[in-house]
C-alpha cells in the first residue's frame, strides 16, 4: 500500500536555534502560525509570533518571518492598521492538519509563549511607566489604566537607574497583579 504524500513531513526549513522536537519543515511553520492565530484569544502581532516561537526554540526566526509573509501575500492572514494578525477563511483548512500532524506539546507551548508576549504588549500599550531623575535618585511612575483613564498612579523613588528599569519591567509584565496585590494589602 502506497502512503499518501504529506508535505508537512518534508524537512526543508532552517533549523538554527530550534530544539529537538521543534519544527523542521516550512509548511509546518506556516501551519503552527495559523493554528496559534485561530486558537489564541489575545490580539497577536507579527513580533509576538516571531518572538514566542523563537524564544521557545520551536522554529527558526527566518522561517517564521517567511511563513507569515507568504501567508499574508496569499490572503491567509490579514494584518490590520494596528499590526494585529487575523486569519481568513482560506487559512482555517490548515488547522485540522496541524492538530493531527504536530505534537500537542508543540501546539500548547507555542500558544502559551505567543499569548504571554501578546498580553505583555497590551500591558505596555495600556499602562504607561516613566522614569525621571530627581536630585540623584530616580522616580518611577506607574500608571494602571483602563482604556483612556488611569485608575491608579504610583510613584516610587529608587537610588539607581538599574533599579528603576527593573521595577518598570516587572510592572509591565503584569500591572493587574501589582494593582491587585496593592489593593489586597490596603484592604485585606
Amino acid at each position: 500500500m502506497e502512503k499518501e504524500y504529506n508535505p508537512a513531513l518534508e524537512f526543508d526549513a532552517f533549523t538554527e536555534g530550534v530544539e529537538d522536537g521543534g519544527l523542521r519543515s516550512s509548511s509546518t511553520v506556516a501551519l503552527i502560525v495559523c493554528y496559534i492565530l485561530a486558537n489564541c484569544k489575545e490580539k497577536i502581532t507579527i513580533q509576538n509570533m516571531v518572538e514566542g516561537l523563537v524564544e521557545g526554540k520551536i522554529a527558526n526566526y527566518f522561517e517564521i518571518q517567511n511563513a507569515i509573509s507568504k501567508m499574508i501575500k496569499k490572503g491567509h492572514f490579514v494584518e490590520n492598521e494596528k499590526g494585529y494578525l487575523t486569519i481568513t477563511e482560506d487559512c482555517k483548512f490548515a488547522i485540522d492538519i496541524v492538530e493531527n500532524d504536530l505534537p500537542i506539546t508543540i501546539r500548547e507551548k507555542s500558544i502559551e509563549l505567543v499569548r504571554k508576549l501578546a498580553v505583555q504588549d497590551i500591558y505596555k500599550k495600556e499602562n504607561k511607566t516613566y522614569i525621571e531623575e530627581e536630585n540623584g535618585r530616580f522616580k518611577v511612575t506607574l500608571h494602571v489604566s483602563d482604556v483612556n483613564s488611569d485608575f491608579m498612579v504610583l510613584s516610587l523613588y529608587v537610588p539607581t537607574k538599574t533599579q528603576a528599569e527593573y521595577i518598570k519591567e516587572k510592572f509591565l509584565k503584569n500591572p493587574a497583579k501589582v494593582y491587585e496585590k496593592l489593593m489586597d494589602s490596603i484592604f485585606g
